[in-house]
């Protein structure tokens, strides 16, 4: 991820400048279920606080363990967007630290045990308690709405069960869990002793014991057993530290291909998420979207360009994931550090989104809506025709959508009042011309 120092005033490396040689030539390409989640688990990630690659990591686990069971492959799939999954309800609330499920944080000096437990946070072991259920119940609700089985869902549903029954409120034992419950319980656990302070040296030598450790109290004792032995080969753990990890897991097309309307759709659950948890109403990502692609056609864009440009507009504010809920709802002026950590939030989404294939131009359209024609805008203070045509549209369908509609510091304004504000922007948020086409599509504006 690029960090507050590296906001970059010129186009990503990964753009493709024939992308805007010929605009008809470009569209949604065809993309799996399992290649969109799992570079868009990066996102989760971001709303948990974890180390970028969390839940693509614990994916790499549990394939690996699902695979040397023997597992056929509907189960192996079941398994691996359980893992992308698993912590997906964190992008509805808050991040709460969850120790009873991070052992590893509190790493030994020697790299071989962890330390004695830490004291719990303020607010005590009630509030990790209730969070630990909210976010599990929330992901699996998610994962369902997603259109995945009740198997993944229940996944989900159970990551933070222990073999004794303990952990979530309401967990069952060990036996009476499914087994891809169980395989994604272990992969988080497990990967959470790599996210972790000791090298990856120790953990290598450390890590079977670990696992030997948790047997039967924490993890199935024969899936533990299992992963112990796994976990002192050496090509496990040369493929966990490849850097290709990512790529190679979205190249295994898990999910099956998408067409159009269920890509909207995956997507649109995602909108969704993020609508949700930054206080606005349920439905506000997708009416932005319908709005975007039809001003797009407005401006005489081919149906394919508009498409894509449909799917920026739906993942547009992913990256707000990794800023805090508190700073997006504030009903007051924001202080300089709260806006400094907004303003990152288009670098964060178009960096996930470029990890798409076939999206370079999609992250980088979604990574300029909102720079501004005048110079002014962020991240990279582009000016003029260096700001893309879709990224203003997506600004401007962004923008009277936010002024017609209730946000934590106003109330929603008529809709000729709210254009009188965007005419306001002309020729200097955005282009005059632009922003007649899209008067056209969105109005009438009549008192």
């Amino acid at each position: 991820m690029a960090s507050k120092a590296q906001i970059q005033t010129v186009k990503a490396d990964f753009l493709d400048p024939s992308l805007y040689e010929d605009t008809g030539l470009s569209g949604v390409p065809r993309l799996s279920r399992g290649a969109v989640l799992g570079a868009l688990s990066r996102a989760f990630d971001l709303a948990e606080g974890r180390k970028p690659g969390h839940a693509q990591r614990v994916a790499y686990i549990g394939v690996y363990l699902a695979s040397d069971l023997g597992l056929e492959p509907a189960r192996i799939e079941e398994v691996y967007f359980g893992c992308l999954l698993h912590d997906i309800g964190m992008a509805v609330m808050e991040p709460v630290a969850l120790p009873v499920a991070r052992p590893a944080r509190r790493w030994a000096a020697d790299g071989r045990r962890p330390a004695p437990p830490e004291r719990p946070p303020q607010g005590g072991w009630s509030e990790i308690i209730d969070a630990i259920a909210r976010h599990c119940e929330t992901g699996a609700d998610v994962a369902r709405r997603m259109g995945f089985s009740e198997a993944v869902a229940r996944a989900v549903l159970g990551h933070h069960d222990c073999w004794d029954g303990s952990g979530r409120p309401g967990a069952v034992p060990g036996p009476e869990t499914p087994l891809v419950s169980r395989i994604v319980a272990l992969a988080d656990r497990f990967e959470t002793l790599l996210d972790a302070d000791a090298p990856p040296l120790a953990l290598r030598r450390s890590g079977p014991a670990l696992l030997r450790d948790m047997a039967g109290q924490e993890l199935d004792p024969d899936l533990a057993e299992r992963m112990a032995v796994i976990a002192s080969r050496d090509d496990f753990w040369l493929g966990l530290y490849d850097n290709d990890l990512g790529p190679g897991l979205m190249a295994l097309n898990y999910g099956g291909i998408l067409g159009r309307d269920e890509l909207f759709e995956l997507l649109g659950v995602l909108a969704d998420v993020i609508d949700v948890r930054n206080g606005r109403a349920e439905g506000a990502g997708r009416r932005v979207a319908d709005l975007a692609r039809k001003v797009a056609l407005h401006c005489d864009m081919t149906e394919r360009r508009a498409d894509l440009l449909k799917v920026a507009t739906l993942l547009h504010d992913i990256g707000t994931l990794g800023v805090p809920a508190r700073f997006l709802r504030k009903p007051d002026i924001l202080s300089v550090d709260e806006m400094s950590a907004v303003q990152m939030h288009p670098i964060y989404a178009r960096d996930i989104l470029g990890e798409i294939p076939g999206l370079g131009a999609a992250a980088w359209w979604v990574g300029c809506h909102h720079e501004r024609i005048d110079g002014k805008g962020y991240p990279g203070m582009l000016e003029g025709s260096e700001v893309p045509v879709e990224a203003q549209i997506i600004g401007m369908c962004e923008t009277f959508d936010a002024l017609t509609n209730d946000r934590p510091y106003r109330r929603a304004l008529p809709r000729s009042e709210a254009f009188e504000i965007m005419r306001g922007l002309a020729g200097n948020r955005f282009d005059p011309y632009l922003l007649a086409r899209f008067e056209s599509v969105a109005g009438p504006f009549d008192a």
